[in-house]
């Protein structure tokens, strides 16, 4: 299966459950689109691809056009540059998304990580550290990832 299908698949901003204002919904993309580049960063290789396909996957899952991709990941650098810790961008992600849009983000974030065939030690305990602090348990990670494997 072609790793953006899957990832398009599994995230759809455009239907999440609450009904967000503008200013909420660009707090939570740039929130999202950070994770994705500190998932791309945490193995200390950033790889073109890794780039490609989640600017795909942004403008694709969040109904944006090229250039607001471009600029929403230029932010997301910017963001992830200043970034202490991660718990900046879950909590944003926490106030707005339900378990399950959670449960789709890390699912996305663990095929993002798996990209290049290689899963990294760092990008595993990122995914392990955003999971925690999303509320997901072990067991429902531990099952998350055995889905996308």
């Amino acid at each position: 299966m072609n790793i953006l299908t899957s990832i398009k698949k599994l995230m759809r901003l455009s239907v999440i459950s609450k009904e967000l204002t503008s200013q909420e919904s660009e707090q939570l993309q740039l929130a999202i689109s950070t994770l994705m580049i500190e998932m791309i960063r945490a193995d200390f290789v950033e790889l073109q691809k890794e780039k490609k396909i989640m600017h795909e996957v942004i403008t694709a899952s969040m109904d944006l056009s090229d250039s607001e991709a471009d600029k929403l990941i230029e932010n997301a650098e910017i963001n992830s540059d200043f970034t202490i810790s991660l718990q900046s961008h879950t909590a944003v992600i926490n106030n707005f998304l339900s378990n399950e849009e959670k449960q789709t983000l890390i699912q996305n974030l663990w095929v993002l990580a798996n990209i290049d065939n290689e899963l990294h030690k760092l990008e595993f305990n990122m995914i392990n550290e955003v999971a925690l602090q999303l509320g997901i348990s072990k067991s429902q990670l531990n099952q998350i990832c055995k889905i996308i494997k």
